[in-house]
């Protein structure tokens, strides 16, 4: 296994836990200026909390809600949001909520900041060379399902529904300052995004280790969120056993797999399933893992060695690469991946442009592997979705 010259920097400050939430209040400074970024769910749920309420309570606070978060956030959307709030100045920020609430936190952050004022989010998002620098304020994240990992990576997703684009607000202004990861938090959540989610944090995972930009610390950390992803997600989905036991290791699979994405980005499985999100509204994580058996059959094909060392880690000393295969393949029918996306297109068939869009993100390039148009068509066609003509 040949890996490039690596390092590791993540300057997020991380709280791994149940109850940590309760440590919030106390980081949050007398005569603070609140910005607390959520949805409306997120909102009575931050305020019903017997631990953060709190913080909506104090009267030294100022706080100023802005819970209008969407799923998928849209730029355009985003844009009237910072408008909205430039005339309110802010100390520090949080974020309460699911991936959708933590990348728009940290747009807003960025976008409100001194140094990135007067500046469309279109223009920041086109050149980075505006935000590289700033000082934003102290973002505090806390999410509510497990996950994207976005309470620990220097990324959000931003998407532009008119065109049906995905975009991502990318660099070190981006990271939180902090992470209080509450497996807690996540208790209520239910099944579907609990799956989706899930599905996200194990792909994440599995994308650090078939990277290019992968390093000896993201090839662990990724090993140990399959572990745990592959072990406690499906009692979760299936209902079966003590649940808050399958909850905390979510939540410790999902930090995992966000602090190696942190360092080597995700790659192919990504890249593909923008535009099924974008076009058919498949849930982001689902999408994800679509592919996800089929791209390890390629990967396997060409394993410089990382896989073969994976598969006795997760299977134990006599495994090879066929057994890490029937591993995946099990695990992606037990979860009935490629039946639930079916609810989401009218046909088991692609138009050929949705293939162009997924060669087109700088995630692709990630792979260790060369991709071109013929292998995602037999990638798409192995997880039974072939692609059609065009429409």
């Amino acid at each position: 296994m040949n890996l490039a010259p690596w390092g590791f920097h993540n300057p997020v400050r991380v709280r791994l836990g149940r109850g940590v939430r309760s440590e919030l209040p106390e980081l949050i400074e007398s005569n603070a200026r609140l910005l607390i970024v959520t949805t409306p769910r997120g909102r009575r749920q931050l305020t019903g909390d017997l631990e953060l309420a709190e913080l909506t309570k104090r009267p030294d606070l100022i706080v100023t809600w802005m819970d209008r978060v969407q799923t998928n956030p849209d730029l355009h959307h985003l844009q009237q949001e910072i408008d909205a709030l430039a005339e309110h100045p802010f100390d520090g920020v949080i974020a309460f909520g699911g991936g959708s609430a933590l990348d728009t936190a940290k747009v807003l952050n960025v976008a409100l900041s001194d140094g990135a004022r007067g500046r469309t989010l279109a223009e920041l998002l086109d050149d980075p060379d505006l935000h590289r620098a700033i000082q934003p304020r102290p973002l505090y994240a806390l999410p509510t399902t497990a996950g994207t990992g976005s309470e620990v990576t220097p990324f959000s997703t931003v998407w532009d529904h008119q065109e049906k684009r995905k975009y991502s607000l990318a660099g070190p202004a981006v990271y939180p300052h902090m992470a209080l990861v509450d497996p807690a938090l996540t208790d209520d959540l239910p099944t579907e995004p609990t799956l989706s989610t899930g599905l996200d944090a194990i792909n994440q995972a599995a994308e650090s280790i078939w990277n290019r930009n992968a390093t000896p610390i993201t090839l662990e950390l990724a090993a140990r969120a399959i572990e745990l992803g592959f072990e406690h997600l499906p009692p979760l989905v299936e209902g079966t056993g003590t649940p808050v036991p399958h909850r905390d290791a979510m939540a410790e699979a999902s930090l995992l797999a966000g602090l190696c994405i942190s360092q080597t980005q995700t790659a192919i499985c990504h890249s593909m399933s923008y535009p099924l999100t974008a076009h058919f509204g498949i849930p982001h994580g689902l999408a994800c893992a679509l592919t996800m058996p089929a791209v390890l059959e390629q990967v396997i094909s060409n394993d410089d060695g990382r896989l073969a060392k994976l598969a006795p880690r997760l299977l134990g000393d006599d495994s090879g690469l066929d057994e890490l295969q029937a591993y995946f393949d099990t695990f992606h029918a037990r979860l009935r991946v490629a039946q639930r996306v079916a609810d989401f297109l009218a046909v088991p068939v692609l138009p050929s442009m949705v293939r162009d869009e997924m060669i087109q993100s700088q995630r692709h390039g990630n792979t260790i592997i060369g991709l071109d148009d013929a292998d995602l068509s037999l990638i798409m066609l192995r997880s039974g979705y072939p692609f059609g003509p065009s429409k």
